[in-house]
């Protein structure tokens, strides 16, 4: 009797080790059979007893379309059932009120694979996984918000942007870097990070600035409330920002609010090992690191690329290369949008920002567009003499 004792006890420590594992934040997609759109979907958890109750938040277009929800469920025996019951935001319109039922997916720990449907609305599959998951599928990756941003902040008293960069450490800080292409130069800023369900999924905090290249010109100290979404095989963190100059206060020295706006690709195992052999033959030349900081996908191979500099002209000099040939070489940038007709190949594509010297105002920070007929994509790239940024183009494929 007492063995039997002792094993009901092991079992339902076991299901009480299984509850605890399901509380907390999960993250991952949601898709439409027969549809193109992927959603971004996270949801917030408590589980008590079999039970689970919590939030669910879902997005499309960079979060342009987004929606709350009041989330109910019940564990069972390993199998998660899941219904959103009541629409938190926005007011109107209504959306699907999706009832999921999900299985553990094969090969991969913490991380939940399955379908899910809803009255009047087509019907299809859902994937959620821990933030910090590292065993998920390439195509199915989860999301962590750890390691390299870059981007541009906006601020509502001038016209012109700031090429802005963050690397996100696991522990919560971090550093941001900002680049002016007028006066200021460079900043550097240590920051601390971390997430919130209902506000917004990032907070970045910086808290003070770690060196700058003109030590007269005062920086704004930025707080950010960012929400995340996925599209075109990157992840993107947009949100405003409001802040304070240094050694100043909120009430004493208040900046002008703007917008923020931060890209991380998402590279599968093939465009590593492309970019590998795109990149080692650069690198071991001049001895500079190269760091992909865009992805765009593009409707046609015969592409029109631009250049030019968008802020302060300052004597940058700067080489493109495209697939490792040289399209643009040693050019002064200006001004002047410089155009060059190029045709890009099937696959992967590497457009390389080499900096052939800095300028009056370190790091090289040019404008490049790229139209492929259809659409322009303005993006800034920055390069110094260690470091060169680089695009990934990808023609378009359904």
């Amino acid at each position: 009797m007492l063995k039997y004792f002792f094993l009901l006890i092991s079992i339902f420590s076991s299901l009480g080790l299984v509850a605890q594992a399901l509380d907390g934040k999960w993250i991952g997609w949601l898709s439409q059979d027969g549809k193109t759109d992927t959603f971004y979907y996270e949801i917030n958890i408590a589980q008590k007893g079999d039970g689970i109750s919590g939030v669910a938040f879902s997005s499309l277009n960079e979060g342009k379309v987004q929606a709350r929800f009041v989330l109910s469920g019940i564990n069972q025996g390993g199998k998660i059932v899941l219904q959103e019951v009541e629409q938190i935001e926005p007011e109107k319109p209504k959306w699907c009120f999706k009832y999921m039922m999900l299985n553990p997916k094969v090969g991969e720990e913490d991380a939940y694979y399955g379908t899910w449907t809803a009255d009047g609305c087509t019907p299809g599959k859902v994937y959620l996984a821990r933030p910090y998951s590292q065993a998920v599928p390439e195509r199915e990756k989860a999301f962590t918000y750890e390691g390299r941003w870059t981007g541009y902040v906006s601020q509502s008293d001038r016209e012109y942007g700031f090429f802005f960069e963050v690397n996100l450490k696991a522990d919560g800080t971090g550093v941001s870097t900002i680049v002016s292409e007028g006066n200021g130069g460079t900043a550097e800023f240590s920051l601390d990070w971390d997430t919130l369900t209902e506000a917004a999924h990032l907070r970045l905090m910086e808290n003070a600035i770690i060196d700058k290249t003109d030590s007269k010109w005062p920086w704004c100290i930025k707080n950010a409330a960012l929400y995340l979404t996925k599209v075109d095989g990157k992840y993107l963190l947009d949100g405003d920002w409001a802040g304070h100059i240094e050694d100043h206060d909120m009430e004493s020295g208040p900046c002008a609010p703007g917008t923020m706006h931060l890209e991380r690709p998402i590279l599968k195992q093939a465009n590593r090992q492309r970019a590998k052999e795109e990149f080692d033959p650069y690198q071991a030349k001049h001895q500079r690191t190269v760091k992909i900081d865009k992805v765009l996908q593009v409707k046609s191979k015969n592409l029109k690329i631009k250049v030019w500099d968008n802020g302060t002209v300052d004597g940058d000099f700067v080489t493109l290369l495209l697939n490792g040939k040289k399209i643009l070489d040693n050019y002064r940038v200006d001004k002047r949008k410089w155009s060059i007709p190029v045709q890009i190949l099937d696959g992967d594509n590497f457009l390389i920002l080499h900096a052939e010297d800095l300028g009056d105002i370190p790091p090289n920070t040019v404008a490049v567009s790229i139209y492929d007929g259809v659409k322009e994509e303005i993006i800034v790239l920055s390069s110094n003499l260690k470091v060169s940024g680089a695009i990934l183009i990808k023609p378009f494929r359904f």
